[in-house]
């Protein structure tokens, strides 16, 4: 949905995920990354926009450096993701719109409360899973007209 707005909170998806377990037991910054990078290719297959919280505690210094669409936010020292989840959510004049990925039950509990949806990170997962899946579909079903198409062409 192009008017959804999704919000994220990494760490917890990090943690949750089975596919970030190897990267978190090498370098947490590369599972940041590797986050980002995937969702960069959801927001491309969904549109909308997304946004990464991650808690400040560990922000690198300068920032990850990577360049998307999809927006990056590092909670201040001593305030969590979580806060800052919850406030994005709460000063919106249209909660509605917001979608929370999070593992945190508490959480999904004070969005809903607020007015916006969540998804636990098994939801999330599928949803991400979901969107992807259909993109290979859609791409390998242009591969395939592509190379029939050059078959018509050199007969």
């Amino acid at each position: 949905m192009a008017d959804e707005h999704i919000l994220v909170d990494g760490y917890s998806i990090l943690h949750q995920w089975p596919e970030f377990r190897p990267l978190l037991r090498k370098s947490l910054a590369a599972a940041r990354q590797a986050l980002i990078h995937l969702m960069t290719q959801f927001q491309d297959c969904r549109g909308g926009k997304i946004t990464v919280v991650f808690d400040g505690r560990s922000i690198p210094r300068g920032g990850d450096g990577i360049r998307t669409q999809v927006q990056i936010i590092y909670s201040k020292d001593g305030q969590t993701a979580d806060a800052v989840i919850e406030r994005l959510v709460g000063q919106s004049a249209h909660p509605q719109q917001f979608l929370v990925a999070t593992d945190d039950y508490a959480e999904q509990n004070l969005v809903e409360s607020c007015g916006a949806h969540s998804l636990s990170a098994d939801g999330f997962h599928a949803l991400v899973q979901a969107e992807l899946d259909s993109l290979d579909k859609a791409l390998e079903g242009l591969a395939l007209r592509n190379q029939s198409f050059g078959r018509r062409r050199s007969n």
